[in-house]
């Protein structure tokens, strides 16, 4: 069955209750920069049948491994999450990593949710700015 229409209205009422939406003490939290090492699952192959000498080769592969750096937005005794951005009100995508995945953790710098310290704009000379 088919949605039905909606109204612009409806639409902008939507909107404007999302952007009423504020996380209480969202922005006043220190956020921790991390850094995370950590071995990733992965699997291959489809719903078809596969070759068999292509699959054992996959099979031997070793796993990849990954670096990832970024806020620490959540921990506890089975993961680490982390996201890439965040603003006052908003963040960016989370990635959840098993805690058993991990093989290096480091807290690199605690980071203030406030904008007052944004850095100055870089200085470009002129022949930066000719391009």
């Amino acid at each position: 069955m088919a949605e039905p229409k909606r109204t612009t209205s409806e639409l902008r009422n939507r909107e404007r209750a999302r952007d009423d939406f504020v996380l209480e003490g969202y922005s006043d939290v220190e956020w921790e920069m991390v850094s995370v090492l950590w071995v990733d699952a992965e699997s291959d192959g489809g719903s078809g049948w596969q070759d068999p000498e292509e699959m054992m080769d996959y099979a031997r592969r070793p796993l990849p491994v990954i670096q990832t750096v970024g806020l620490l937005v959540y921990e506890d005794a089975e993961q680490i999450a982390v996201t890439d951005s965040k603003g006052p009100e908003e963040m960016g995508s989370v990635t959840k990593i098993p805690r058993q995945w991990v093989k290096q953790y480091h807290r690199l710098a605690s980071v203030s949710s406030k904008q007052g310290g944004l850095a100055p704009p870089p200085e470009f000379t002129a022949e930066q700015r000719a391009g």
